[in-house]
């Protein structure tokens, strides 16, 4: 057998497998496409990374009087999104994380669960409009038991605002929850509190001070 065939030969197994490799890495790249884009991983495109610097709470200047008490509150300032940064002062005691969207917390203390975040309403709307003509038919259709119990105009820190708050029935147990819409330059803020009936009065006041914290930092 010539030598110049032992060398075709060789030629021809090394482009071979050039060609199986580069299949092979076109293939990969094909399923790793197919997961980002439909698959398992599609949703980890979408993952909310908060800022650091909006789980720091540090100490308030002055305590916040709730009822007969002096409770030690926290101020959150939340760097999530530029056009929307705000503080907020949250009892010690409570549970607070990171919510699942830019701007937004969870907090629980006992039987309480409440949380903070950002809405958009739409430019031709007032945020008024927005709560009763969109918010309120949107609880209605999708809580049980729904029910108004108050509704009423507040202002928080020169800003327009309404509290909705409702009653539900959730395996038989009546809950009491309060939603307060806060307007923004950019977008609304919400803060949420849902208690049993019976526990709900007793967290209202640290609920309301939480409230009545919220203060926009980029006006």
């Amino acid at each position: 057998m010539e030598p110049s065939y032992h060398i075709r030969r060789e030629n021809q197994n090394a482009m071979n497998s050039k060609v199986f490799v580069i299949i092979l890495l076109t293939l990969s790249a094909l399923v790793v496409l197919y997961l980002y884009s439909f698959g398992p991983l599609a949703n980890s495109r979408n993952v909310f990374h908060p800022n650091p610097q909006s789980l720091k709470p540090v100490a308030p200047k002055e305590k916040i009087e709730v009822g007969e008490h002096h409770d030690v509150f926290m101020e959150y300032h939340n760097r999530d999104m530029r056009e929307n940064y705000y503080g907020v002062s949250i009892p010690q005691t409570w549970q607070v994380k990171s919510g699942t969207t830019p701007g937004s917390y969870s907090f629980s203390s006992g039987a309480m669960t409440g949380s903070i975040a950002l809405i958009d309403v739409p430019d031709n709307s007032t945020l008024e409009l927005f709560v009763l003509s969109r918010e309120e038919p949107k609880l209605k259709k999708e809580i049980h038991g729904y029910s108004r119990v108050n509704y009423r105009k507040l202002d928080i820190n020169g800003n327009v605002s309404y509290e909705l708050e409702y009653s539900s029935d959730i395996d038989g147990n009546q809950v009491m929850n309060s939603r307060t819409y806060i307007t923004g330059q950019d977008q609304a803020g919400v803060i949420t509190f849902s208690a049993r009936k019976t526990d709900f009065e007793s967290i209202s006041q640290s609920a309301n001070a939480v409230v009545m914290s919220i203060k926009w930092e980029n006006q």
